[in-house]
């Protein structure tokens, strides 16, 4: 009697997935929750990513301090997509977009922590946790700033 209600519960922990599986039987293991990679980015850069048909919550990857008072963000999408955020007129200042705001989409990963996007003019942004620099396409020339992280 022991036994059969040994293998009666065996066979009911099997079909509930609660019991062993066969040898030589794969199971799927879930996919990784997705980890925010910093707290999330300005409420203005989700507002305007929002203007220019994204969704969802953007979250900080990488954000300086320059030695000009700017501030300068790279923001991530839940689906892994990068944004840029710039901000002058010091720390404390409000960022107004088109103000003193400015948002680029498609920002490229090029090293560990270096970011590059392109503005509507070419100009060349790259962004890195040392260094903020800016190369206009029609002189050619470079401007650098010293930066900081933020923290």
């Amino acid at each position: 009697m022991a036994m059969v209600g040994g293998y009666v519960l065996a066979e009911r922990q099997r079909a509930n997935g609660d019991g062993a599986t066969n040898v030589g039987s794969q199971s799927e293991s879930p996919a990784p929750a997705f980890t925010p990679p910093g707290p999330f980015c300005p409420d203005q850069t989700e507002i305007t990513a929002r203007k220019l048909g994204f969704s969802g919550d953007l979250w900080q990857v990488l954000k300086i301090y320059t030695d000009n008072d700017s501030t300068y963000w790279i923001c991530q999408d839940v689906a892994g997509k990068l944004f840029y955020q710039s901000k002058t007129g010091g720390i404390d200042a409000e960022l107004v977009e088109g103000r003193n705001g400015l948002f680029l989409k498609d920002v490229r990963r090029i090293g560990t922590d270096t970011y590059e996007v392109f503005d509507q003019n070419e100009n060349r942004f790259v962004i890195t946790p040392s260094l903020f620099e800016l190369t206009f396409a029609k002189t050619g020339k470079t401007q650098r700033n010293e930066a900081r992280l933020a923290g």
